[in-house]
């Protein structure tokens, strides 16, 4: 299409380039990719892996939470929680936030189940963001799909279908409508080669501002391009469940968007690369997201160490054993707990005697820790099993979740 066809300033595939950066300039950033891939590597080692088992699922609310909150469209924690046993708010609003939340859970948990395993052929092919566009957004309601477009008129969300018109996001303008299709082509074929290691990792960071760049739909382009940023990772075995770039970004918002801006820019003179838009910032954008992963990375190790957890086991006991309710806790519980974090489940019996407390002690400390949410049990006498409810991440994982903790102190 040339440029008398078409009035949008994008509508070459060639306008986009560069899509990865020239090798001296991808060289650079290998080792800042390969200490990405070698802390995840090591975070994936620590010696609690039911904890690991029970966090992934443990964080889906989390990851749900700090992404719609880019997007100024998130709902309180305690109210996710509430929406994933079906209890939604009365208010019109807040139930629709609910139900995104609950989206985008169940999109994440697709996602990685989709794509155990990396392959940059498959996970580059354009049919991807759409898939996980459609499943985000098959799951909410019609109302829900219904938004107002630049002048104020209603339009409907269509789940995983290219928009079918401009838009303007900032000062930026994404391509032509008409065209979107052919950019999201040239998009894998970009980065279908970015195959194992350090290459995956800079091609995914690369792909994601380029993502956001076309902007495909009409809505949930940012939900998309992160979601295919974290199942991305996941299938390079290097998240684990642990931790995600979500939080990263969320907690990071300003400069999230503003190396986002960054990398729209056309290139600045001989000195920025040989495509249309911006080598540097290009550059710039994929060593923020790499920083952003060592960082999460870095949090979680911390949390994830056993002593370490174990002490704040026995700090949450101390805390709740001077409410009324729970005033039978002690302890001496958190070593048994802690090596809960081990195993999926242990015998009653063996959990009692683990405490080393009087049996009539033992039997009034499970019952609370039963009552504070700690431990649960499949049937009224079977093995206690590890359970991590939000309302404890404030003792468990401090500053994980801030607004969690605020919700729940």
């Amino acid at each position: 299409m040339s440029s008398t066809e078409s009035k949008y300033p994008y509508h070459a595939v060639h306008q986009m380039h560069p899509l990865l950066p020239s090798d001296p300039k991808l060289n650079s950033l290998r080792p800042l990719a390969a200490e990405v891939i070698g802390q995840a590597k090591d975070l994936a080692a620590h010696g609690m892996p039911h904890l690991r088992d029970l966090l992934r699922e443990a964080l889906r609310p989390m990851n749900s939470y700090y992404t719609n909150k880019i997007e100024g469209q998130h709902t309180e924690p305690l109210l996710i929680e509430q929406a994933l046993q079906k209890d939604f708010s009365s208010k019109p609003a807040e139930a629709r936030k609910q139900r995104i939340a609950v989206a985008h859970i169940a999109t994440e948990r697709w996602g990685e189940e989709s794509f155990p395993s990396f392959d940059s052929d498959t996970l580059f092919q354009s049919t991807v963001p759409q898939a996980i566009h459609r499943h985000l957004h098959d799951q909410l309601s019609a109302e829900d799909l219904i938004q107002m477009d630049d002048e104020g008129n209603e339009e409907t969300i269509t789940p995983g279908v290219w928009r079918d018109r401009g838009v303007k996001v900032g000062v930026h303008i994404p391509p032509d409508p008409a065209t979107v299709a052919n950019f999201m082509e040239e998009w894998h074929r970009g980065y279908r080669y970015t195959r194992s290691g350090e290459t995956a990792v800079i091609g995914l960071m690369a792909s994601h501002h380029r993502l956001a760049w076309i902007h495909p739909f009409l809505d949930g382009n940012g939900r998309t391009a992160r979601l295919h940023t974290h199942i991305g990772l996941s299938a390079l075995g290097l998240t684990q469940g642990l931790w995600s770039p979500m939080r990263g970004f969320a907690r990071e918002h300003a400069a999230y968007y503003s190396h986002l801006v960054g990398a729209d820019a056309r290139r600045k003179g001989d000195y920025d690369g040989r495509g249309v838009l911006s080598e540097s910032g290009l550059v710039e954008f994929i060593t923020f997201a790499m920083s952003i992963c060592l960082d999460q990375i870095g949090f979680m190790d911390g949390m994830l160490q056993m002593q370490a957890f174990e002490a704040r086991l026995a700090q949450m006991l101390a805390a709740e054993a001077t409410k009324e309710d729970t005033r039978y806790l002690k302890t001496e519980a958190a070593q048994p707990l802690a090596y809960l974090a081990t195993v999926r489940s242990m015998d009653r019996a063996r959990f009692k005697g683990m405490m080393g407390l009087p049996a009539r002690s033992a039997d009034r400390a499970l019952a609370d820790l039963f009552k504070l949410g700690i431990i649960r049990a499949r049937t009224p006498k079977g093995p206690v099993e590890l359970a991590l409810p939000i309302s404890l991440f404030r003792y468990l994982f401090p500053r994980l979740w801030p607004e969690a903790e605020a919700n729940t102190a």
